[in-house]
């Protein structure tokens, strides 16, 4: 089996690729723009544990090269695990993350179409498509948002922010390229995806970037109250998805899947801090300050449909999850 992975030494594009080594895969092409922080490390670890890999810099946002690729080899999936990341950057340059996150993607389909229409495409999507939720109602307690609803794919799009709208669009195009032109194609729309080999910043990756500050005795800046809650899922379990997408492309081709950590995988803000303070045994120091655009206060995903097509469930408890990502980065610390 052919494998591309777009976005290969980004966090989950690299650790999917230690997946599929695990699992003896060898025709790996990995393709990068080498522009993120965990690329640029992830490569030089690849080089030097995995030498014979194929790397491509490539910026697919420019289809001619990725064209030409995908024309001459024909890979039977393509992972579409790359991506501009943060609502703040796409802010800062909607530019940017309007190639980044939408014509990289349409370049891929109508690669796809035209050169290889076999292949297998799995996009990353968002959750940020949904806008901020404020249709299902949502009760404030001490330190954290709840709700007695789940939101699932019948939830009503609203794309808010450069970011939402890149993203919101590239998810929409995957579904009706698939209609149109039955390609292999699939959606997956990600809440808070954690775990080893993430270098979080402020602007993404919350988790790693609290750890990291507790660690380093730095200050924490909440935007918003804190009570803001998430899904968190460990990146293996979405690693072990999107392999079963593989071996399951008849049933889940065509269709977009929301992604997360489920109902008994929730966390504030405000929980990971004391979640964190316990683990660590130290005292982490926070601000608060503006909510930030397009925030949602409460999302929770509602598996039921990605259960019920591909049996497909998060097995990393919350707790075990944070545990192994804590000591993964002490020791790189």
């Amino acid at each position: 089996m052919k494998i591309f992975i777009i976005g290969g030494c980004g966090f989950i594009g690299f650790n999917f690729f230690t997946f599929l080594k695990k699992k003896k895969f060898k025709d790996i092409f990995l393709i990068d723009n080498f522009s993120g922080q965990s690329s640029r490390k992830n490569y030089i670890r690849i080089k030097k544990e995995f030498n014979n890999t194929k790397f491509f810099n490539i910026d697919i946002s420019k289809n001619k090269k990725i064209d030409e690729l995908i024309k001459k080899n024909k890979p039977d999936v393509i992972l579409a695990l790359h991506g501009q990341v943060a609502v703040t950057r796409s802010i800062k340059d909607p530019r940017l993350d309007f190639n980044n996150n939408f014509m990289s993607i349409f370049n891929l389909l109508e690669s796809i179409r035209k050169s290889s229409p076999k292949s297998l495409l799995i996009n990353l999507s968002s959750n940020k498509i949904y806008g901020k939720v404020d249709k299902i109602k949502i009760y404030e307690k001490e330190i954290r948002y709840t709700s007695k609803y789940l939101v699932n794919e019948k939830y009503p799009l609203n794309f808010e922010s450069p970011y939402g709208c890149s993203k919101g669009a590239a998810d929409q195009y995957i579904v009706d390229y698939a209609k149109l032109f039955n390609l292999k194609t699939v959606s997956l729309r990600l809440s808070c995806v954690y775990g080893e080999n993430q270098w979080g910043t402020e602007d993404q990756g919350w988790i790693s970037w609290f750890v990291k500050c507790a660690l380093d005795n730095n200050k924490v800046r909440i935007f918003g109250n804190g009570k803001q809650v998430r899904d968190i899922l460990h990146v293996n379990d979405l690693a072990n998805l999107i392999y079963i997408c593989f071996r399951k492309v008849n049933k889940v081709k065509g269709h977009a899947f929301n992604i997360g950590g489920g109902p008994k995988n929730t966390l504030s803000l405000l929980e990971l801090i004391n979640k964190i303070e316990i683990k660590l045994k130290t005292k982490i120091y926070y601000s608060f300050n503006n909510e930030r655009f397009g925030d949602q206060k409460f999302f929770v995903n509602d598996l039921s449909k990605v259960k019920k097509i591909t049996g497909w469930y998060p097995k990393i408890s919350m707790n075990g999850g944070l545990d192994r990502y804590i000591e993964w980065i002490k020791s790189k610390n």
